[in-house]
């Protein structure tokens, strides 16, 4: 006779996930009202764990059921309605990604800098209007947008929003659905300390609701609301009772961690050499606008040769629009005082003239290469600076290739496609597309966001070495203290578009 109080239970499952085999003999059962953290110590396999929840993973063995989905089933079938239990669970990915109006294309990067390219992309507002609903509950647009702190964001084209307001967009998305189970991959990614601060809050809101949740977390981000937590290794789950002993498990896990400076080894030549004793930025008195709205404000900013910056603010505070300068993305540095490399923007100089010294790496980068570019196409794409490659190598190019996917390890997976791959593959394969270049200036903005702690860690550590054997410029965004390396020299902090002591 089965459990009425069941919600969702998973019974001796072998689950397959591009053919392998990633859970065996998996048990997981989840009652009526509990709200559930899982932890591990692999991103991937915590990912898949919630995939495999949504019944996009394949069951070979043992069973799946989803008891809260039993009766909104039969009323459909009775109405002659197509439906699925799918229907009622709503899921926040950290690959979440938005289309323009049409949507016959995702954004390509340099769109929210261009205003009338953005105009083909949708408001907040307007987005979420447009989101269909399943069940019916207490969320609504007034709702979610209280909820998420988006009152302010609801005029503004989707594609400026910046990675953190993505985020909340992306939560408020799901929730609008009115789901039975909610999933959300690693939520405080992305978010910055103002609204990680209050999401117990935001957690407690939605558990009301009598909405059940089930989502990923590191150990040191385990909502108190939480009512129970799992721990997920090798393909295997087990519950934890004691929250006291979920750092010390995840510090286990990950002190295996050992970083090889030797597969580096003739890759790093030359690296930062370029612009010795040069001013590499300078930007006086730079104002960028939209409309009324200033993203930056009167900013004035320089930085030398071999000097490695944390650039920090709130999400919004104009970190991305500075990086954007940077890059030569935004059109308006056109109309502002800014030198690159020691050349004042508007001289002449192409867009490849600018990128050519630079690498650049971002939490949401991997959203707009075309579907189809292998992970090896994606690094080798660095050597032309487009996203994604469509000119052939020739042999040495090859050879380089080869190397820096060997030297992340991830030469296994170079012909799968970079969609396929998982979050913190995805995040190296861009790192070597920004290295394969030997790169003057490296721009990381919140380049490991999203990794479990041990890519995490070497990431950091990655970093730390290259700063440490080369006079590369740095610059790097994060809302995460421990990522920070220690080779960090200069802070700019903006606030509201003006840099702060």
């Amino acid at each position: 006779m089965k459990n009425k109080n069941v919600f969702l239970e998973i019974k001796e499952a072998t689950v397959q996930s591009l053919g392998k085999t990633v859970f065996k003999n998996l048990n997981f059962t989840v009652q009526n009202g509990e709200s559930w953290a899982i932890l591990g110590d692999s991103g991937k396999e915590r990912t898949l764990f919630l995939e495999t929840l949504l019944g996009r993973t394949t069951l070979v063995e043992g069973s799946i059921e989803w008891p809260f989905a039993a009766e909104y089933q039969v009323k459909q079938r009775d109405l002659g309605v197509i439906n699925s239990f799918r229907d009622l669970i709503a899921l926040v990915s950290q690959k979440y990604t938005f289309r323009n109006k049409s949507s016959q294309q995702s954004f390509y990067y340099q769109q929210r800098f261009n205003s009338a390219e953005s105009e083909d992309t949708a408001t907040v507002a307007a987005f979420l209007s447009e989101v269909e609903i399943k069940g019916e509950g207490k969320w609504d647009l007034p709702n979610v947008i209280q909820l998420f702190g988006l009152e302010e964001l609801k005029n503004k084209s989707l594609i400026k929003l910046s990675n953190g307001e993505s985020r909340r967009l992306a939560m408020a998305q799901a929730l609008l659905k009115n789901p039975k189970l909610l999933l959300i991959d690693m939520p405080l990614v992305g978010l910055d300390v103002e609204t990680r601060a209050s999401f117990e809050g935001i957690l407690k809101s939605i558990q009301k609701s009598g909405v059940q949740i089930i989502m990923t977390s590191s150990a040191r981000e385990v909502p108190e609301s939480v009512d129970k937590i799992a721990w997920i290794s090798g393909g295997k789950l087990a519950v934890v009772e004691d929250r006291d002993s979920l750092i010390p498990l995840e510090n286990e896990a990950f002190s295996m961690f050992d970083f090889s400076p030797e597969v580096f080894d003739g890759l790093l030549e030359g690296l930062g050499a370029a612009y010795s004793g040069q001013e590499i930025i300078k930007m006086s008195n730079v104002t960028i606008k939209y409309g009324q709205k200033k993203l930056l404000d009167n900013l004035s900013w320089q930085v030398l040769h071999g000097e490695k910056w944390l650039i920090k603010g709130h999400n919004g505070a104009g970190k991305s629009t500075l990086i954007s300068i940077v890059l030569g993305e935004n059109p308006q540095a056109y109309a502002n005082d800014i030198s690159l490399f020691g050349r004042r923007r508007g001289t002449g100089e192409s867009i490849w003239d600018i990128k050519r010294p630079i690498g650049f790496v971002s939490a949401e980068l991997a959203r707009y290469f075309p579907a189809n570019q292998t992970c090896k196409k994606v690094v080798a794409s660095g050597f032309f600076d487009t996203m994604g490659l469509f000119k052939k190598l020739n042999k040495d190019q090859e050879v380089i290739v080869d190397k820096w996917l060997e030297a992340f390890r991830l030469s296994h997976l170079s012909e799968l496609r970079l969609s396929q791959v998982s979050l913190e593959e995805q995040r190296f394969c861009l790192l070597a597309r920004a290295m394969i270049k030997s790169p003057a200036l490296l721009v990381l903005d919140e380049a490991s966001q999203g990794m479990d702690e041990e890519q995490r860690s070497r990431f950091k550590s990655t970093i730390e070495f290259f700063c440490k054997e080369t006079n590369l410029t740095l610059l790097l965004v994060s809302h995460y203290n421990e990522d920070i390396p220690d080779c960090i020299g200069h802070t700019l902090k903006l606030k509201q578009g003006k840099a702060i002591k």
